[in-house]
């Protein structure tokens, strides 16, 4: 059995930080858990990422000048954190920034460029994770189920996980640990954007302003109308999918549009919960929603047993940082990470391209 040392690299579409994690897997079985990071992105360069993102423009294809910042950043900070923790590592799994998601058009944009971080670091590179699902008729995303079923071993089932990151997205797993996967809808994103626009602060820390606000069920039922939430599974988003019902908020006080938003995203993850084959006996929440209080006792008020990860003895901040190390080990080992239930593609696919150390 060959046990592969990994750091995996996650910046998701919240845009707020890099998360570093370090297991030990053979691709198959999670051996050790090691030291995990989250390094917050200083405003300026958040805000230059939500702002590229807004684009939503064919320009990111050719964006090499970025591609390199966003891989300088991570050499930084990956190299402090193996210094900082004594680190050995065989590979680094590598996700880079999502700026484009159009399933619809089979298209996934991830800025980074993958070879200068192999040369700058001096270590292998499994990355642009999500091309071979699109090649095979996926969606390219979510690629976190088979993850979830190896941090799902031990646990009774049928189960869920659900990650509330920008964008929701929640993994099932049956008695026979058949998955079946897909986005819900927003995650942090709209409330994130809302936040942003009226206070410059970039989220509703704990939930502040929409403790403080009154739902406004209108504007709720209408979002909840949209056809998306009917498609069947697999499926995916992108982040600004839903960007436009900012909009219809415009009348709202900053408490109220908060509240009415979060509401949204407790109330896509429902309906995403109705279109699974059976009730999960629990649903396990990680990513940033999960700190969200008000989220959370929301979410417990429509489903009886919600866990944070932390209650099953799992950082719920590093899990998706995880599954980019563990990605890299199935990689090789020859082990698929997509599946037709979880992204539609048309067969079990490997995740990654591998990009090694040149001299430079």
């Amino acid at each position: 059995m060959t046990i592969y040392r990994v750091i995996g690299c996650m910046t998701g579409t919240s845009c707020d930080g890099l998360d570093l994690a370090y297991i030990e897997t053979n691709g198959a079985d999670i051996l050790a858990f090691g030291p995990s990071e989250t390094i917050p992105f200083p405003v300026e360069y958040s805000n230059f990422l939500r702002e590229r993102i807004n684009l939503r423009a064919p320009v990111h294809f050719m964006d090499a000048e970025l591609s390199k910042t966003i891989a300088d950043f991570h050499v930084k900070y990956i190299e402090e954190f193996m210094i900082s923790n004594q680190l050995t590592v065989d590979a680094i799994g590598f996700h880079g920034q999502a700026v484009w998601h159009d399933p619809a058009n089979q298209l996934t944009v991830q800025l980074g460029d993958c070879q200068h971080l192999a040369n700058s670091t001096g270590i292998k590179v499994i990355g642009q994770v999500r091309q071979n699902d699109i090649k095979n008729g996926g969606q390219g995303a979510p690629l976190v189920p088979i993850y979830h079923l190896a941090l799902a071993s031990k646990l009774e089932k049928p189960m869920a996980f659900l990650n509330i990151g920008g964008v929701s997205n929640i993994t099932f797993i049956n008695a026979d640990e058949t998955l079946i996967a897909g986005d819900t809808g927003p995650g942090n994103a709209l409330i994130d954007d809302w936040v942003i626009k009226h206070t410059g602060t970039p989220q509703d820390t704990d939930g502040q302003y929409a403790a403080q606000g009154i739902v406004n069920n209108d504007l709720l039922n209408k979002w909840l109308r949209h056809p998306f939430f009917d498609l069947p599974y697999p499926k995916s988003l992108d982040r600004m999918e839903f960007h436009q019902v900012l909009n219809d908020c415009g009348a709202l006080s900053l408490e109220d549009g908060a509240a009415t938003l979060t509401q949204f995203t407790v109330g896509a993850i429902m309906k995403g919960i109705s279109l699974l084959p059976e009730q999960p006996n629990q649903l396990i929440v990680c990513g940033g929603g999960c700190h969200n209080s008000v989220l959370m006792n929301w979410l417990q008020k429509k489903f009886a047993n919600v866990k944070k990860a932390s209650e099953i003895g799992l950082n719920p901040d590093a899990i998706e940082a995880q599954l980019m190390g563990y990605l890299a080990a199935r990689f090789f080992e020859n082990l698929p990470s997509s599946f037709e239930t979880t992204t539609g593609v048309k067969q079990a696919t490997i995740a990654g391209e591998l990009f090694l150390p040149e001299c430079v």
